[in-house]
Parts: C-alpha cells; structure tokens; sequence
C-alpha cells in the first residue's frame, strides 16, 4: 500500500505527491513516478463511484466524445482507486470510468492508493475545484461537508485547500437560498454572479421572484442589482385606509390576475372607494415590451 500523504491542503500535487509529466493525458490528474510503476488492471464492474463525490451532474456530450476517444486510444491515465472490501472506490476519475462503460471495456487501469475518509473527500473536492467541475450549490455542499464532517472552521478549510476564506464564505451562504433558486443555479439558468446579488433580499418569496425575474429577462448582474434595489422601495406599507375600504377583496383578486397575467409585479392601491392606481414594475426595456404584447 502507498504511504499516506501527509501535507493536506496545497492542491492535488501535494495530496499525491511529486507530479509526473502528465502533458499528453485526458485529464490532469497528478501521479507519482512510483504510482505509475504500481498501475494494474482490473475489471470495470468491480470498480464504483464514489456516492460522497461532490460532482453529481456530467456532460453527456463530452463523455461520449471521451468514450470514443477512449475506444480508438484507451484509457491513458489510470483511475485513482482505494480497496473497499470487494469492490474499488473512484477517488480521482469518475468521469473517464463512465465514459469506459459508454465504450463497452471491460477492464481499466487503476493505481491503488490508501487514503483516510477525510482525505478522500479532501482529494475529490481539489480536484473538482481545480477543474471547476463543480457547479456553485455542488461546490457550497461540498465545503458544508467538509466543514460539518470534519469539525473544520472556514478558516482552516481555506488553508487546507488553499482557497480564500471570503471565497468559501460566500459560496456557503447560497445554500441560505430557497430550494428553486438552488436549481436554478445548479442548472446553470442563474449564476452565482446574480445568487450574490438576490441574497440581499431578506425573504425567500422575494428571493424566488426576483430569480424567476432574473431568468425570464435574462438580466445581466447590474440590471439584477437595479431589480434587488427596487424590491425594497417597494415595501412600502399600504395607508391604513385601505383596510376600511370596501371591496377589498375583490380588488386583490384582480391584482393577483394581472400579476399571473402579466408575469411581473403588480399593485393595486386603492385611494379610496372608486379610485387609485395600478402599479406595473419592469426591470428592462425588454420586459416593456413584453408586458405590452400581453396587454394588447
């Protein structure tokens, strides 16, 4: 078995070790001269991912371009695997093993190594960072992990990774965002760019509305700011008027229709029984023009 590495914390290359010349591999992931010496092979359904990997979501695409390349060349750089009991865990590789499957081998190379769990997950989140493999709620659940399971403060885990501590800081406080703003991040529709921007928002309703806003405007980070800023100047309360006057219920109900209708924020305030005004918010000269074509 390898001897453990000891300096935790400055990237892959410290995790494994003197990095060989690795120029002409599929991916850059750093092995030793003596790791090389060890490579084997072994049957590709005794080899598994493993399930704490920060990474959920691959490219279909890309792995099926992977796969054929990996038909006419083979697998260049072995896997980095750790012996579970009958089976081996992916600690660096995940994506060249499935792209395995996709080209019907039967067998890969491996490099066995001996890692805590700690370490394993410490190796798996580097890699994915350095590759920025990781979309943004990937890679805050992945420092909450490590954070959470390994009793580490911020300022330690930024140490141990070498990434700034104001970094990890504010990628965890996305995970503070409503569950539909996540998937929107997740999936790419928003950026972390504009999830920064919609945390300044104190509800999640608000949070969720301005990120639907946000997508369906497709607003640039600035034009996000000016949509974030304009939510606070309208919280203003409602006279107290308005509770006694009649028909009130009447009047939210076609003001909820005109928001269903228009997609956009709409307010009704009445000044007294039979006058007011209707207030339509718009966010881009754009969204005018679509609030118009809903109208007309």
């Amino acid at each position: 078995m390898a001897t453990k590495t000891k300096g935790l914390g400055k990237g892959l290359g410290t995790l494994f070790g003197d990095v060989a010349d690795i120029s002409k591999t599929h991916e850059i992931v750093p092995i030793t001269e003596e790791d090389l010496k060890n490579e084997q092979t072994v049957k590709l359904r005794l080899v598994e991912p493993n399930r704490d990997q920060p990474r959920k979501e691959f490219d279909e695409e890309a792995l099926n371009e992977l796969a054929d390349s990996i038909r006419l060349h083979g697998i260049i750089q072995p896997l980095i695997v750790v012996k579970k009991d009958a089976h081996f865990q992916i600690i660096a590789g995940e994506r060249r093993w499935r792209a395995a499957k996709i080209a019907g081998l039967k067998e890969v190379p491996v490099i066995i190594k001996d890692y805590t769990e700690e370490e394993i997950a410490e190796i798996s989140l580097i890699e994915n960072i350095q590759r920025k493999d990781l979309n943004p709620i990937e890679e805050a659940m992945a420092f909450q992990r490590l954070i959470n399971e390994y009793h580490l403060t911020q300022e330690a885990l930024s140490e141990r990774i070498s990434k700034n501590r104001a970094v990890i800081a504010n990628s965890m406080r996305l995970l503070k965002l409503p569950e539909d703003v996540q998937e929107l991040l997740a999936s790419g529709k928003l950026s972390a760019g504009h999830a920064k921007v919609i945390l300044g928002l104190d509800s999640a309703a608000d949070q969720s509305e301005a990120a639907r806003n946000v997508v369906e405007n497709a607003l640039s980070v600035r034009e996000t700011e000016k949509l974030v800023k304009n939510f606070g100047n309208q919280k203003e309360k409602q006279p107290k008027e308005k509770e006694n006057l009649k028909n009130q219920l009447e009047y939210e109900q076609v003001e909820n229709l005109l928001k269903e209708k228009l997609k956009t924020k709409v307010s009704i305030k009445r000044k007294s029984e039979n006058a007011g005004k209707i207030e339509i918010d718009y966010y881009s000269l754009e969204e005018i023009e679509r609030i118009l074509s809903h109208i007309k």
